[in-house]
């Protein structure tokens, strides 16, 4: 299963580099903007724990970062979001009861404050979430075919190359994520 985490990573990685780059404007001054951003979580709670809960999610994802996706109109358009950054990525974990779970989704990066060197940002991907199955598949809402959507907000701060988030995942919990931007 490792490794086919590992080819889908590779692949979903080769297909978010096929696009072209630009480095986003942002309001602050940022010396080095990164394209991509790979993660990994390190901490999960759950706000009501079961005795089934797993709380070592084992994630591995991969962010692309620019100004170049069709989400550019919806920027122009919206000037809440005019400084923010349109992404895209996937994520594979062990979800809360341990079932091999894959997350793919797009969304936005918003600066909330910046210098030189850091960044605090609040961030919120949409997408859909495939892996809870069998007598779990009713534990995320809208789970039809084993396929269900799925919102995800955070909030971040990068510091150079590193970057640490606080993700809440539904009504179910929270996790820290630390990934590296390249």
């Amino acid at each position: 299963m490792l490794n086919q985490k590992r080819t889908l990573l590779i692949t979903a990685a080769l297909l978010m580099a096929s696009g072209s780059a630009r480095s986003a404007e942002l309001f602050y001054d940022i010396a080095d903007f990164y394209s991509y951003s790979v993660q990994t979580s390190v901490w999960t709670t759950h706000f009501n724990p079961q005795p089934e809960h797993n709380n070592h999610q084992e994630l591995i994802g991969i962010e692309r970062f620019g100004d170049n996706f069709a989400t550019q109109p919806i920027l122009d358009r919206t000037t809440l979001l005019k400084n923010a950054t349109p992404l895209i990525g996937i994520s594979f974990f062990q979800n809360s009861y341990s079932q091999s779970t894959v997350y793919a989704y797009a969304g936005f990066r918003q600066p909330l404050s910046a210098n030189q060197r850091t960044h605090i940002y609040a961030k919120i991907t949409a997408g859909f979430i495939h892996g809870y199955r069998h007598e779990f598949q009713h534990k995320v809402p809208f789970n039809h075919f084993g396929i269900s959507p799925a919102a995800v907000p955070s909030v971040g701060l990068q510091h150079q190359r590193f970057n640490a988030e606080i993700i809440l995942f539904g009504a179910s919990g929270t996790m820290i994520n630390v990934g590296y931007s390249f």
